[in-house]
């Protein structure tokens, strides 16, 4: 029986939401309710999704629009929404009436015990779900959530990534803390582990290679990302020569049908602020919201392994088709 997954994403600002919704359109193990979307244009993206679920050949799966503010504060992050996936032609592309919002609620409650929620930006919408119908709690599967740094790491290529780094938890850390903090069931895979499974340089070759539709599309993305990283890098002040085709969307959504990609333990993350020093900037932000681990009762699972070439091997299989 296939696992009943929703999407929430906030696709376009990074290539790899794209892929993310490419993966699970191409997984038979997934039967995918319906892709939401969230930070900034929620128009642009619910459009984005469209036309991405549209060459994945799944106009059976229905986006919807979602909160595009932070619930508190302001938005950070800059991207460079839909350039070589919507064109001209879809202009007038069409997505669900229904607030992302409200069709999470009805989702979940419609189908108790049996809805995972897979997270890929904010969780602003799963918030406010979680505001309007504490009992989503109770009667979703799991919810499983790309965000977080637990330790400051030391990359492959040698950079130091710090908390002010990750940007699905601080785009509204207010949405954040009601959701580490709420009754949910948790698994969350943070930065730390999905820095470790870029895409190699022969997967690239072999899906620059194929033919199918969904190849095209990964392909075309793949050409136009080295220079948006580049641009998102000076941004936050990481060295340019250090971009990379992480794949952190993808192994989140594949966690939800083969929990086997990674390594987990039990752990209390707790959501907090404080002061953020940023060596290479000789400055300290303050401010940044920070997951930490407490000694108190584990509220969620967490990712802290991950079989890196196994993963990215299987995600190019499925891609390739």
């Amino acid at each position: 029986m296939a696992n009943k997954l929703i999407i929430d994403t906030d696709i376009g600002t990074y290539y790899d939401d794209a892929f993310a919704v490419l993966l699970g359109a191409r997984s038979p193990e997934i039967e995918l309710l319906g892709v939401t979307t969230n930070y900034g244009d929620t128009d642009l993206r619910a459009r984005i999704a469209r036309k991405i679920l549209n060459v994945a050949g799944r106009q059976d799966v229905p986006v919807f629009r979602g909160i595009g503010k932070p619930l508190r504060g302001t938005a950070l992050m800059f991207g460079f929404e839909g350039e070589r996936i919507l064109s001209e032609e879809d202009k007038d592309i069409k997505y669900n009436d229904e607030h992302a919002v409200n069709f999470l609620i009805r989702s979940i409650m419609e189908n108790p015990g049996e809805v995972t929620v897979v997270t890929l930006g904010a969780v602003s919408n799963l918030a406010a779900a979680y505001i309007m119908e504490p009992r989503i709690a109770q009667n979703v599967k799991e919810v499983i959530m790309m965000a977080g740094v637990i330790t400051p790491i030391i990359d492959q290529k040698g950079v130091r990534r710090s908390p002010v780094e990750e940007y699905n938890f601080n785009n509204d850390p207010f949405a954040a803390q009601i959701v580490v903090e709420s009754e949910l069931p948790k698994t969350l895979v943070p930065i730390d582990v999905t820095l470790q499974i870029p895409l190699r340089p022969d997967q690239v070759t072999r899906i620059n290679g194929a033919k199918g539709a969904v190849a095209k599309q990964v392909s075309a993305i793949l050409d136009a990302w080295p220079p948006q990283e580049y641009m998102i890098y000076l941004a936050v002040g990481i060295p340019t020569e250090h971009t990379g085709l992480w794949l952190h969307d993808p192994l989140t959504v594949a966690l939800a049908y083969d929990r086997s990609f990674c390594e987990f333990t039990r752990v209390h993350i707790a959501a907090e602020f404080a002061p953020t020093t940023v060596g290479r900037d000789m400055l300290i932000k303050n401010d940044i919201l920070r997951t930490i681990p407490k000694k108190l009762p584990p509220n969620m699972n967490l990712a802290v392994r991950v079989a890196a070439d196994r993963f990215t091997d299987h995600f190019t299989d499925r891609i390739v088709g």
